[in-house]
Protein backbone atom coordinates (compact mmCIF):
# COMPACT_ATOMS: atom_id res chain seq x y z
CA UNK A 1 0.00 0.00 0.00
CA UNK A 2 1.22 3.48 -0.59
CA UNK A 3 2.17 5.98 1.53
CA UNK A 4 -0.53 8.44 3.27
CA UNK A 5 -0.62 11.89 2.69
CA UNK A 6 -2.60 14.43 4.34
CA UNK A 7 -5.28 16.40 2.39
CA UNK A 8 -4.97 20.03 2.11
CA UNK A 9 -8.61 22.16 2.01
CA UNK A 10 -9.34 24.29 -0.47
CA UNK A 11 -12.06 26.88 -1.69
CA UNK A 12 -14.07 24.63 -4.08
CA UNK A 13 -13.79 27.72 -6.52
CA UNK A 14 -10.61 28.71 -6.42
CA UNK A 15 -8.02 26.89 -9.25
CA UNK A 16 -4.74 26.15 -9.27
CA UNK A 17 -4.29 29.21 -10.65
CA UNK A 18 -4.45 30.77 -7.50
CA UNK A 19 -2.60 29.17 -5.88
CA UNK A 20 0.34 30.27 -3.68
CA UNK A 21 3.24 31.03 -5.06
CA UNK A 22 5.52 27.64 -5.35
CA UNK A 23 2.61 25.54 -4.15
CA UNK A 24 2.34 22.19 -6.52
CA UNK A 25 -0.87 20.71 -7.56
CA UNK A 26 -0.44 18.25 -5.08
CA UNK A 27 1.04 20.50 -2.39
CA UNK A 28 0.05 22.06 0.77
CA UNK A 29 -1.40 25.74 0.97
CA UNK A 30 1.27 28.53 2.94
CA UNK A 31 -0.25 29.87 5.73
CA UNK A 32 -1.80 33.55 4.45
CA UNK A 33 -0.94 36.56 6.50
CA UNK A 34 -3.63 38.17 8.03
CA UNK A 35 -6.07 39.91 6.11
CA UNK A 36 -5.01 38.29 2.92
CA UNK A 37 -7.00 36.57 -0.11
CA UNK A 38 -7.90 34.06 2.42
CA UNK A 39 -11.70 35.32 2.55
CA UNK A 40 -14.38 33.65 0.98
CA UNK A 41 -16.91 30.98 1.25
CA UNK A 42 -14.96 27.23 2.92
CA UNK A 43 -15.69 25.63 6.18
CA UNK A 44 -14.20 25.92 8.81
CA UNK A 45 -12.65 23.52 11.28
CA UNK A 46 -12.97 25.13 14.65
CA UNK A 47 -11.02 24.33 18.06
CA UNK A 48 -13.12 22.76 20.64
CA UNK A 49 -15.91 21.50 18.17
CA UNK A 50 -15.80 18.27 15.17
CA UNK A 51 -18.92 20.34 13.58
CA UNK A 52 -18.13 22.15 10.52
CA UNK A 53 -19.01 25.81 10.72
CA UNK A 54 -19.23 28.57 8.13
CA UNK A 55 -16.23 30.42 7.54
CA UNK A 56 -15.12 34.23 6.04
CA UNK A 57 -12.20 32.67 4.80
CA UNK A 58 -11.55 29.31 2.63
CA UNK A 59 -9.28 27.98 5.58
CA UNK A 60 -9.12 28.20 9.23
CA UNK A 61 -6.25 29.18 11.48
CA UNK A 62 -8.16 29.86 14.31
CA UNK A 63 -5.17 27.42 16.19
CA UNK A 64 -2.16 27.32 14.27
CA UNK A 65 -2.50 23.26 14.61
CA UNK A 66 -5.68 23.07 13.08
CA UNK A 67 -4.37 21.63 9.75
CA UNK A 68 -2.55 19.27 11.66
CA UNK A 69 -4.25 17.91 13.75
CA UNK A 70 -6.87 17.00 11.16
CA UNK A 71 -4.86 15.22 9.36
CA UNK A 72 -3.69 13.12 12.62
CA UNK A 73 -7.14 12.09 13.02
CA UNK A 74 -7.59 11.33 9.61
CA UNK A 75 -4.23 8.67 9.68
CA UNK A 76 -5.95 7.57 13.31
CA UNK A 77 -9.11 6.65 11.17
CA UNK A 78 -6.93 5.28 8.27
CA UNK A 79 -5.18 2.95 11.07
CA UNK A 80 -7.98 1.67 12.76
CA UNK A 81 -9.51 0.87 9.20
CA UNK A 82 -6.38 -0.96 8.48
CA UNK A 83 -6.27 -2.73 11.14
CA UNK A 84 -9.82 -4.01 11.64
CA UNK A 85 -10.60 -7.63 10.19
CA UNK A 86 -13.00 -8.05 7.20
CA UNK A 87 -14.41 -11.01 6.27
CA UNK A 88 -13.63 -12.58 3.08
CA UNK A 89 -15.23 -15.93 2.07
CA UNK A 90 -11.84 -17.90 0.38
CA UNK A 91 -11.85 -21.19 -1.33
CA UNK A 92 -12.85 -23.61 1.55
CA UNK A 93 -9.91 -25.76 3.04
CA UNK A 94 -12.04 -28.22 3.61
CA UNK A 95 -13.45 -28.62 0.16
CA UNK A 96 -9.78 -27.96 -1.23
CA UNK A 97 -8.95 -31.65 1.02
CA UNK A 98 -12.59 -33.05 0.47
CA UNK A 99 -11.28 -32.45 -3.61
CA UNK A 100 -7.54 -33.22 -3.58
CA UNK A 101 -7.12 -35.91 -0.46
CA UNK A 102 -10.21 -37.81 -1.02
CA UNK A 103 -11.61 -37.63 -4.79
CA UNK A 104 -8.68 -37.25 -6.11
CA UNK A 105 -6.13 -39.95 -4.11
CA UNK A 106 -3.69 -37.69 -4.26
CA UNK A 107 -0.70 -38.63 -1.76
CA UNK A 108 -2.75 -41.77 -0.30
CA UNK A 109 -0.53 -44.00 1.27
CA UNK A 110 -3.89 -46.81 1.97
CA UNK A 111 -6.20 -47.85 -0.12
CA UNK A 112 -9.79 -49.70 1.22
CA UNK A 113 -11.37 -52.21 -1.06
CA UNK A 114 -14.72 -53.26 -0.51
CA UNK A 115 -17.89 -54.22 -1.97
CA UNK A 116 -15.76 -54.57 -5.69
CA UNK A 117 -14.53 -50.27 -5.53
CA UNK A 118 -11.13 -49.38 -4.03
CA UNK A 119 -10.45 -45.98 -2.25
CA UNK A 120 -7.24 -44.36 -2.22
CA UNK A 121 -7.15 -42.84 1.93
CA UNK A 122 -4.73 -41.56 4.08
CA UNK A 123 -4.06 -43.08 7.29
CA UNK A 124 -4.04 -39.44 9.18
CA UNK A 125 -7.84 -39.31 8.32
CA UNK A 126 -9.10 -43.11 8.58
CA UNK A 127 -7.69 -42.88 12.38
CA UNK A 128 -10.66 -40.62 12.73
CA UNK A 129 -12.58 -43.84 12.64
CA UNK A 130 -12.87 -46.00 15.85
CA UNK A 131 -12.76 -48.78 13.51
CA UNK A 132 -9.50 -47.73 11.65
CA UNK A 133 -7.87 -46.49 14.63
CA UNK A 134 -7.85 -49.54 16.44
CA UNK A 135 -6.66 -51.66 13.38
CA UNK A 136 -3.51 -49.19 13.24
CA UNK A 137 -2.78 -49.34 16.00
CA UNK A 138 -1.36 -52.19 18.67
CA UNK A 139 -0.27 -55.76 16.72
CA UNK A 140 -2.72 -55.89 14.36
CA UNK A 141 -1.19 -57.31 10.89
CA UNK A 142 -3.63 -54.43 8.93
CA UNK A 143 -1.27 -51.81 10.76
CA UNK A 144 1.80 -52.52 8.32
CA UNK A 145 0.23 -52.98 5.35
CA UNK A 146 -0.91 -50.63 2.06
CA UNK A 147 -3.66 -52.56 0.68
CA UNK A 148 -6.82 -53.84 2.71
CA UNK A 149 -9.83 -55.53 2.27
CA UNK A 150 -12.93 -54.83 4.30
CA UNK A 151 -15.44 -57.13 4.48
CA UNK A 152 -18.90 -55.91 4.82
CA UNK A 153 -20.94 -57.86 7.01
CA UNK A 154 -24.06 -55.67 7.01
CA UNK A 155 -26.21 -56.07 4.08
CA UNK A 156 -27.33 -52.49 4.70
CA UNK A 157 -24.36 -50.86 3.79
CA UNK A 158 -23.65 -50.28 -0.31
CA UNK A 159 -20.62 -48.62 -1.97
CA UNK A 160 -22.57 -45.18 -2.02
CA UNK A 161 -22.86 -45.59 1.69
CA UNK A 162 -19.02 -46.24 1.95
CA UNK A 163 -18.02 -43.49 -0.33
CA UNK A 164 -20.15 -41.24 2.06
CA UNK A 165 -18.72 -42.50 5.07
CA UNK A 166 -15.19 -42.26 3.95
CA UNK A 167 -15.82 -38.76 2.74
CA UNK A 168 -16.86 -37.54 5.61
CA UNK A 169 -13.61 -37.73 7.15
CA UNK A 170 -12.01 -34.95 4.60
CA UNK A 171 -14.81 -32.37 5.34
CA UNK A 172 -16.85 -30.59 7.85
CA UNK A 173 -20.58 -31.38 6.62
CA UNK A 174 -22.31 -34.21 4.98
CA UNK A 175 -25.64 -33.88 3.36
CA UNK A 176 -27.71 -37.47 4.07
CA UNK A 177 -31.04 -37.71 1.93
CA UNK A 178 -33.75 -39.58 4.17
CA UNK A 179 -33.78 -42.21 1.46
CA UNK A 180 -29.87 -43.28 1.63
CA UNK A 181 -30.12 -42.45 5.86
CA UNK A 182 -30.02 -45.95 6.82
CA UNK A 183 -27.21 -47.29 4.40
CA UNK A 184 -25.03 -44.13 5.58
CA UNK A 185 -26.04 -44.89 9.73
CA UNK A 186 -25.00 -49.02 8.86
CA UNK A 187 -21.58 -47.74 7.40
CA UNK A 188 -21.02 -45.23 10.12
CA UNK A 189 -21.75 -47.66 12.89
CA UNK A 190 -19.19 -50.32 10.95
CA UNK A 191 -16.61 -47.60 10.78
CA UNK A 192 -17.71 -46.38 14.37
CA UNK A 193 -17.84 -42.51 13.35
CA UNK A 194 -19.72 -41.27 16.01
CA UNK A 195 -20.09 -37.56 14.18
CA UNK A 196 -22.04 -39.30 11.58
CA UNK A 197 -23.88 -41.55 13.25
CA UNK A 198 -25.10 -38.69 15.38
CA UNK A 199 -26.16 -36.42 12.03
CA UNK A 200 -27.62 -39.67 10.86
CA UNK A 201 -30.10 -39.39 13.66
CA UNK A 202 -30.92 -36.32 13.33
CA UNK A 203 -32.17 -36.55 9.99
CA UNK A 204 -33.99 -39.43 10.81
CA UNK A 205 -36.10 -37.20 13.41
CA UNK A 206 -36.66 -34.56 11.43
CA UNK A 207 -38.04 -36.89 8.43
CA UNK A 208 -40.54 -39.54 10.01
CA UNK A 209 -43.38 -39.72 8.11
CA UNK A 210 -45.67 -42.39 7.28
CA UNK A 211 -43.05 -43.64 4.68
CA UNK A 212 -40.12 -44.07 6.61
CA UNK A 213 -41.17 -44.76 9.92
CA UNK A 214 -41.32 -48.30 10.37
CA UNK A 215 -37.78 -48.98 8.15
CA UNK A 216 -36.56 -46.12 10.86
CA UNK A 217 -37.65 -47.41 14.07
CA UNK A 218 -36.44 -50.98 12.91
CA UNK A 219 -32.85 -49.33 12.07
CA UNK A 220 -32.92 -47.17 15.29
CA UNK A 221 -33.23 -50.73 17.46
CA UNK A 222 -30.68 -52.33 15.30
CA UNK A 223 -28.01 -49.17 15.52
CA UNK A 224 -28.70 -48.47 19.07
CA UNK A 225 -30.48 -45.11 18.54
CA UNK A 226 -32.68 -45.03 21.34
CA UNK A 227 -33.78 -41.55 21.08
CA UNK A 228 -34.91 -42.19 17.24
CA UNK A 229 -36.76 -45.46 18.19
CA UNK A 230 -38.59 -43.26 21.02
CA UNK A 231 -39.40 -40.36 18.11
CA UNK A 232 -40.41 -43.60 15.63
CA UNK A 233 -42.88 -44.59 18.67
CA UNK A 234 -44.50 -41.18 19.47
CA UNK A 235 -45.23 -40.91 16.00
CA UNK A 236 -46.80 -43.76 15.51
CA UNK A 237 -48.96 -43.52 18.54
CA UNK A 238 -49.98 -40.00 17.33
CA UNK A 239 -50.85 -41.36 13.78
CA UNK A 240 -52.02 -44.96 13.76
CA UNK A 241 -55.80 -43.77 14.56
CA UNK A 242 -55.57 -40.52 13.54
CA UNK A 243 -54.38 -41.31 9.75
CA UNK A 244 -55.08 -44.83 8.96
CA UNK A 245 -53.09 -45.88 6.36
CA UNK A 246 -53.40 -49.20 4.41
CA UNK A 247 -49.54 -49.12 3.82
CA UNK A 248 -48.50 -48.63 7.34
CA UNK A 249 -51.03 -50.87 8.06
CA UNK A 250 -48.95 -53.73 6.16
CA UNK A 251 -45.38 -52.58 7.13
CA UNK A 252 -46.16 -52.55 11.64
CA UNK A 253 -45.05 -55.44 12.76
CA UNK A 254 -46.68 -57.76 15.71
CA UNK A 255 -44.45 -56.59 18.28
CA UNK A 256 -45.07 -53.00 17.11
CA UNK A 257 -48.33 -53.05 16.98
CA UNK A 258 -48.76 -54.98 20.50
CA UNK A 259 -46.72 -51.92 22.14
CA UNK A 260 -49.01 -49.32 20.04
CA UNK A 261 -52.34 -50.97 21.07
CA UNK A 262 -51.08 -51.69 24.85
CA UNK A 263 -50.01 -47.95 25.70
CA UNK A 264 -52.37 -45.53 27.48
CA UNK A 265 -50.79 -42.81 24.59
CA UNK A 266 -52.70 -44.39 21.88
CA UNK A 267 -54.36 -41.38 20.59
CA UNK A 268 -57.84 -43.08 19.68
CA UNK A 269 -60.00 -41.94 17.54
CA UNK A 270 -63.90 -42.02 18.69
CA UNK A 271 -63.82 -45.90 21.17
CA UNK A 272 -62.28 -48.80 21.62
CA UNK A 273 -64.45 -50.52 19.33
CA UNK A 274 -62.34 -48.37 16.85
CA UNK A 275 -59.53 -49.93 18.52
CA UNK A 276 -60.48 -53.54 17.34
CA UNK A 277 -61.78 -52.11 13.55
CA UNK A 278 -58.23 -51.18 12.68
CA UNK A 279 -56.82 -54.32 14.30
CA UNK A 280 -58.99 -56.35 12.15
CA UNK A 281 -57.81 -54.19 9.20
CA UNK A 282 -54.15 -54.69 9.97
CA UNK A 283 -54.34 -58.60 10.65
CA UNK A 284 -56.46 -58.90 7.50
CA UNK A 285 -53.11 -56.61 5.62
CA UNK A 286 -50.74 -58.53 7.48
CA UNK A 287 -52.43 -61.84 6.23
CA UNK A 288 -52.84 -60.81 2.73
CA UNK A 289 -50.59 -57.84 1.96
CA UNK A 290 -50.75 -57.99 -1.79
CA UNK A 291 -54.20 -56.24 -0.91
CA UNK A 292 -54.35 -52.98 -2.74
CA UNK A 293 -57.63 -51.72 -2.32
CA UNK A 294 -57.81 -48.10 -1.16
CA UNK A 295 -58.70 -47.52 2.69
CA UNK A 296 -62.82 -47.02 2.46
CA UNK A 297 -62.97 -50.17 1.00
CA UNK A 298 -60.44 -52.06 3.55
CA UNK A 299 -63.13 -52.89 6.10
CA UNK A 300 -65.26 -54.34 3.60
CA UNK A 301 -62.68 -56.46 2.34
CA UNK A 302 -61.96 -57.70 5.81
CA UNK A 303 -64.92 -58.50 7.18
CA UNK A 304 -65.44 -60.35 3.51
CA UNK A 305 -61.94 -62.51 3.89
CA UNK A 306 -63.04 -63.60 7.96
CA UNK A 307 -66.65 -64.71 6.80
CA UNK A 308 -65.52 -66.84 4.13
CA UNK A 309 -62.69 -68.74 6.46
CA UNK A 310 -65.01 -68.61 9.58
CA UNK A 311 -67.02 -72.14 8.60
CA UNK A 312 -63.17 -73.37 8.82
CA UNK A 313 -63.05 -72.68 11.95
CA UNK A 314 -64.07 -75.79 13.22
CA UNK A 315 -66.04 -74.60 16.75
CA UNK A 316 -62.66 -72.40 17.11
CA UNK A 317 -62.33 -68.39 16.85
CA UNK A 318 -60.16 -66.77 14.62
CA UNK A 319 -57.39 -65.85 17.03
CA UNK A 320 -57.28 -69.33 17.75
CA UNK A 321 -56.28 -71.05 15.00
CA UNK A 322 -52.56 -71.66 13.74
CA UNK A 323 -53.09 -68.86 11.43
CA UNK A 324 -54.55 -66.60 13.88
CA UNK A 325 -52.13 -67.24 17.38
CA UNK A 326 -49.25 -65.31 16.07
CA UNK A 327 -51.85 -62.20 16.49
CA UNK A 328 -53.25 -63.20 19.98
CA UNK A 329 -50.93 -61.08 21.68
CA UNK A 330 -51.72 -58.00 19.32
CA UNK A 331 -55.45 -58.17 20.49
CA UNK A 332 -54.89 -58.81 23.96
CA UNK A 333 -53.66 -54.93 24.33
CA UNK A 334 -57.70 -54.07 23.64
CA UNK A 335 -59.76 -53.24 26.65
CA UNK A 336 -62.35 -55.01 25.86
CA UNK A 337 -64.84 -53.92 28.77
CA UNK A 338 -65.18 -50.47 26.88
CA UNK A 339 -66.20 -52.63 23.78
CA UNK A 340 -68.51 -54.87 25.50
CA UNK A 341 -70.06 -52.05 27.38
CA UNK A 342 -71.74 -50.64 24.32
CA UNK A 343 -74.64 -53.08 22.79
CA UNK A 344 -74.15 -52.84 18.99
CA UNK A 345 -70.28 -53.35 19.47
CA UNK A 346 -70.87 -56.23 21.74
CA UNK A 347 -72.75 -58.27 18.85
CA UNK A 348 -70.31 -57.09 16.15
CA UNK A 349 -67.67 -58.54 18.58
CA UNK A 350 -69.18 -62.09 19.20
CA UNK A 351 -70.03 -62.10 15.39
CA UNK A 352 -66.89 -61.57 14.26
CA UNK A 353 -65.53 -65.04 15.83
CA UNK A 354 -62.23 -63.58 15.98
CA UNK A 355 -61.49 -63.17 19.97
CA UNK A 356 -61.92 -66.06 22.25
CA UNK A 357 -64.97 -66.53 24.47
CA UNK A 358 -62.63 -67.12 27.15
CA UNK A 359 -61.49 -63.71 26.96
CA UNK A 360 -65.10 -62.22 26.70
CA UNK A 361 -66.31 -63.99 29.75
CA UNK A 362 -63.95 -63.33 32.12
CA UNK A 363 -64.76 -59.41 30.80
CA UNK A 364 -67.94 -59.53 31.02
CA UNK A 365 -67.74 -60.81 34.74
CA UNK A 366 -65.77 -58.17 35.64
CA UNK A 367 -68.30 -55.31 34.39
CA UNK A 368 -71.00 -56.99 35.72
CA UNK A 369 -69.45 -56.93 39.23
CA UNK A 370 -68.53 -53.52 38.44
CA UNK A 371 -71.66 -52.38 37.64
CA UNK A 372 -73.15 -54.25 40.89
CA UNK A 373 -70.57 -51.65 43.26
CA UNK A 374 -71.86 -48.57 40.99
CA UNK A 375 -75.52 -49.54 41.80
CA UNK A 376 -75.81 -51.06 45.20
CA UNK A 377 -72.62 -50.35 47.02
CA UNK A 378 -72.36 -46.10 47.07
CA UNK A 379 -69.14 -46.17 44.35
CA UNK A 380 -68.18 -42.82 44.20
CA UNK A 381 -65.69 -43.13 41.49
CA UNK A 382 -61.90 -42.98 41.89
CA UNK A 383 -60.30 -40.65 44.64
CA UNK A 384 -57.10 -40.38 44.48
CA UNK A 385 -54.72 -41.04 41.24
CA UNK A 386 -53.16 -44.30 40.66
CA UNK A 387 -51.62 -43.90 37.63
CA UNK A 388 -50.51 -47.79 36.56
CA UNK A 389 -54.08 -48.74 37.10
CA UNK A 390 -55.12 -45.17 34.52
CA UNK A 391 -52.57 -46.38 31.99
CA UNK A 392 -53.42 -50.00 32.39
CA UNK A 393 -57.27 -49.89 32.48
CA UNK A 394 -58.74 -46.63 31.67
CA UNK A 395 -61.18 -45.89 28.67
CA UNK A 396 -59.78 -44.10 25.66
CA UNK A 397 -61.58 -42.24 23.65
CA UNK A 398 -61.21 -39.31 21.26
CA UNK A 399 -62.43 -37.27 18.75
CA UNK A 400 -61.59 -34.81 15.93
CA UNK A 401 -62.50 -31.23 15.31
CA UNK A 402 -61.92 -29.96 11.39
CA UNK A 403 -62.33 -26.34 12.54
CA UNK A 404 -63.63 -24.38 14.92
CA UNK A 405 -67.06 -23.76 15.98
CA UNK A 406 -69.33 -25.10 18.97
CA UNK A 407 -69.58 -28.85 19.66
CA UNK A 408 -70.96 -31.27 21.84
CA UNK A 409 -70.78 -34.83 22.46
CA UNK A 410 -70.87 -38.06 24.75
CA UNK A 411 -68.95 -41.28 23.57
CA UNK A 412 -70.98 -43.96 23.66
CA UNK A 413 -71.18 -47.10 26.17
CA UNK A 414 -72.54 -47.89 29.52
CA UNK A 415 -70.19 -45.92 31.98
CA UNK A 416 -71.99 -47.06 35.37
CA UNK A 417 -74.86 -44.49 35.15
CA UNK A 418 -71.75 -41.42 34.42
CA UNK A 419 -73.32 -39.83 31.60
CA UNK A 420 -70.59 -37.64 30.64
CA UNK A 421 -71.28 -34.42 28.56
CA UNK A 422 -68.26 -33.10 26.89
CA UNK A 423 -68.77 -29.22 25.07
CA UNK A 424 -65.61 -26.89 23.33
CA UNK A 425 -67.16 -23.78 22.83
CA UNK A 426 -65.51 -20.60 22.94
CA UNK A 427 -62.16 -22.14 23.11
CA UNK A 428 -63.32 -23.70 26.25
CA UNK A 429 -63.56 -27.57 26.79
CA UNK A 430 -66.34 -28.19 29.57
CA UNK A 431 -67.38 -31.79 31.14
CA UNK A 432 -70.63 -31.71 32.31
CA UNK A 433 -72.20 -34.92 34.57
CA UNK A 434 -75.89 -35.45 33.01
CA UNK A 435 -78.04 -36.89 35.56
CA UNK A 436 -81.98 -35.01 34.45
CA UNK A 437 -81.32 -32.08 32.24
CA UNK A 438 -80.53 -33.95 28.79
CA UNK A 439 -82.30 -37.47 27.80
CA UNK A 440 -79.81 -40.59 28.10
CA UNK A 441 -79.82 -44.17 26.25
CA UNK A 442 -78.62 -45.97 29.40
CA UNK A 443 -79.68 -45.41 33.11
CA UNK A 444 -78.03 -42.50 35.04
CA UNK A 445 -76.43 -42.94 38.22
CA UNK A 446 -78.74 -40.23 40.83
CA UNK A 447 -76.04 -40.20 43.53
CA UNK A 448 -75.40 -36.59 45.01
CA UNK A 449 -71.49 -36.51 43.89
CA UNK A 450 -69.27 -38.92 41.59
CA UNK A 451 -65.82 -38.42 40.70
CA UNK A 452 -64.07 -39.32 37.89
CA UNK A 453 -60.22 -40.12 36.95
CA UNK A 454 -59.27 -38.66 33.37
CA UNK A 455 -56.63 -36.99 31.13
CA UNK A 456 -57.24 -34.77 28.16
CA UNK A 457 -55.09 -34.57 25.46
CA UNK A 458 -55.18 -31.93 22.17
CA UNK A 459 -53.10 -32.13 19.31
CA UNK A 460 -52.74 -31.01 15.61
CA UNK A 461 -49.87 -32.15 12.89
CA UNK A 462 -48.68 -31.41 9.81
CA UNK A 463 -49.23 -32.94 6.52
CA UNK A 464 -46.12 -35.09 7.70
CA UNK A 465 -48.04 -36.21 10.99
CA UNK A 466 -45.39 -34.42 12.70
CA UNK A 467 -47.07 -33.19 15.97
CA UNK A 468 -47.58 -29.16 15.78
CA UNK A 469 -48.75 -28.36 19.04
CA UNK A 470 -49.98 -30.29 21.28
CA UNK A 471 -51.66 -30.28 25.12
CA UNK A 472 -52.59 -32.26 28.50
CA UNK A 473 -54.16 -31.97 31.45
CA UNK A 474 -52.74 -34.88 33.23
CA UNK A 475 -54.08 -37.45 35.27
CA UNK A 476 -56.46 -35.62 37.28
CA UNK A 477 -59.54 -36.09 39.43
CA UNK A 478 -63.22 -34.57 38.68
CA UNK A 479 -65.62 -34.38 41.38
CA UNK A 480 -69.17 -33.88 40.42
CA UNK A 481 -72.42 -32.68 41.21
CA UNK A 482 -75.87 -33.78 39.58
CA UNK A 483 -76.17 -31.71 36.05
CA UNK A 484 -73.15 -29.89 37.37
CA UNK A 485 -70.32 -28.44 34.80
CA UNK A 486 -67.29 -27.51 34.53
CA UNK A 487 -64.01 -26.28 32.49
CA UNK A 488 -60.99 -28.69 32.19
CA UNK A 489 -59.37 -26.93 29.54
CA UNK A 490 -58.91 -23.14 28.24
CA UNK A 491 -57.35 -23.49 25.01
CA UNK A 492 -54.91 -20.18 23.97
CA UNK A 493 -55.41 -18.87 20.21
CA UNK A 494 -52.02 -19.72 19.00
CA UNK A 495 -52.66 -23.33 20.20
CA UNK A 496 -56.08 -23.55 18.06
CA UNK A 497 -54.25 -25.24 14.52
CA UNK A 498 -57.50 -27.21 12.83
CA UNK A 499 -57.98 -29.80 12.79
CA UNK A 500 -57.72 -30.60 16.40
CA UNK A 501 -57.49 -34.12 17.69
CA UNK A 502 -58.98 -34.30 21.11
CA UNK A 503 -58.28 -37.54 23.16
CA UNK A 504 -59.43 -38.54 26.38
CA UNK A 505 -58.30 -41.39 29.54
CA UNK A 506 -61.46 -42.30 31.87
CA UNK A 507 -62.03 -44.01 34.78
CA UNK A 508 -65.06 -44.13 36.32
CA UNK A 509 -64.60 -46.88 39.02
CA UNK A 510 -62.07 -47.08 42.25
CA UNK A 511 -59.16 -48.85 41.25
CA UNK A 512 -58.59 -49.83 45.00
CA UNK A 513 -61.25 -51.81 45.12
CA UNK A 514 -60.69 -53.80 41.98
CA UNK A 515 -60.02 -57.58 43.13
CA UNK A 516 -56.64 -59.16 41.43
CA UNK A 517 -59.63 -61.77 39.36
CA UNK A 518 -61.45 -58.08 38.15
CA UNK A 519 -58.29 -56.99 36.46
CA UNK A 520 -57.62 -56.51 33.10
CA UNK A 521 -56.55 -59.95 31.90
CA UNK A 522 -53.32 -58.82 29.12
CA UNK A 523 -50.96 -60.87 31.18
CA UNK A 524 -53.12 -64.07 30.68
CA UNK A 525 -51.85 -66.05 27.61
CA UNK A 526 -54.55 -68.05 25.91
Amino acid sequence: MGSLSSRVLRHPGRTQAQQEPGSGAGGSSRRPETGGDAAGHGFCYCPGSRKRKRSSGALCYCHPDSETDEDEEEGDEQQRLLNTPRRKKLKSTSKYIYQTLFLNGENSDIKICALGEEWSLHKIYLCQSGYFSSMFSGSWKESSMNIIELEIPDQNIDVEALQVAFGSLYRDDVLIKPSRVIAILAAACMLQLDGLIQQCGETMKETINVKTVCGYYTSAGTYGLDSVKKKCLEWLLNNLMTHQNVELFKELSINVMKQLIGSSNLFVMQVEMDVYTALKKWMFLQLVPSWNGSLKQLLTETDVWFSKRRKDFEGMTFLETEQGKPFASVFRQLRLQYIISDLASARIIEQDSLVPSEWLSSVYKQQWLAMLRAEQDSEVGPQEINKEELEGNSMRCGRKLAKDGEYCWRWTGFNFGFDLLVTYTNRYIIFKRNTLNQPCSGSVSLQPRRSIAFRLRLASFDSSGKLICSRTTGYQILTLEKDQEQVVMNLDSRLLIFPLYICCNFLYISPEKRTESNRHPENSEN
